[in-house]
């Protein structure tokens, strides 16, 4: 669960109306990735580079590189509005020490060239900015044959408020099924582990009505409903703690009074 942010990064969130910080909450559900616009320098036939446009994380979904070396992912924008954020789920960059850079299309660096901890959700954070090209740069020099099944380029969300407290970050938000074995006198023989997954809830209040409605938190939900999205719930403070999400639950939004400001919980699931 990392977050790498540009050295260059630049904030353009932030504004009078609704001031932010590097440690307001993130949302990447915006991708402009689609099965026509994103091709890879190398892919195997039965694992395209057209699978990434695939929310699912499934690893028969997913696109496979046939080769090693320098290779690129590469995703033709079609659009001028801003774009400020890759993200990657289900990799193994992290597990075969794959080096990852994020370019424009003229090969400029967008997000420097880093070593990922693990193969979990990766988020890489730059300056908005309107892309005809975005890429990614994976160095397998060594042997080692990319992969990875989600894809995401696109604008963040910037949540309006920080979250404080009433959260557990999805990374420590661990939930089993188990079965325990005892004998008739009561001993405890054992414990099987049936299934295990992460599942939090994420509090949001104090938004203003003009945030939710205009900045896109209404728009955010109407997409959710279907569509998983990246989430990162203090950025800055912990980059560790990122995590790919989707909504077990419909969230209403609620006038609170006496501000008139509006709350709602996301419920969601999601792998870290």
């Amino acid at each position: 669960m990392s977050l790498v942010i540009s050295q260059n990064f630049v904030l353009t969130d932030s504004t009078p109306e609704f001031p932010v910080t590097l440690d307001h909450p993130v949302i990447g559900w915006r991708n402009i990735v689609t099965t026509a616009n994103i091709i890879a320098d190398n892919e195997d036939l039965n694992f395209p580079a057209s699978n990434l446009a695939n929310p699912a994380t499934h690893a028969h979904e997913e696109w496979r590189s046939d080769a090693d070396g320098v290779q690129y992912l590469k995703v033709t924008t079609g659009s001028v509005d801003d774009i400020d954020y890759v993200g990657i789920a289900r990799h193994n960059f992290g597990s075969e020490q794959i080096p990852v850079r994020i370019e424009d299309g003229d090969g400029n660096v967008l997000v420097q060239e880093v070593l990922l901890a693990d193969d979990s959700p990766a988020l890489f954070r730059f300056t908005a900015q309107s892309l005809t090209e975005v890429r990614i740069r994976l160095d397998a020099s060594n042997g080692q044959l990319p992969r990875a099944a989600v894809l995401y380029v696109g604008k963040l969300l910037v949540l309006e408020r920080m979250i404080y407290v009433g959260h557990t970050p999805l990374k420590h938000a661990r939930k089993i099924t188990v079965q325990n074995g005892r004998s008739e006198r009561g001993t405890f023989l054992g414990r099987i582990v049936l299934g295990a997954w992460r599942e939090t809830t994420i509090p949001l209040s104090l938004l203003s009505p003009a945030w939710y409605r205009d900045y896109g938190g209404d728009e955010f939900l109407a997409v959710a409903a279907e569509t998983p999205f990246f989430f990162g719930w203090r950025p800055q403070s912990y980059p560790y703690e990122i995590g790919y999400c989707w909504l077990i639950d419909d969230p209403m939004p609620v006038p609170v009074g006496p501000s008139n400001r509006i709350a709602f919980d996301l419920k969601v699931s999601g792998i870290v």
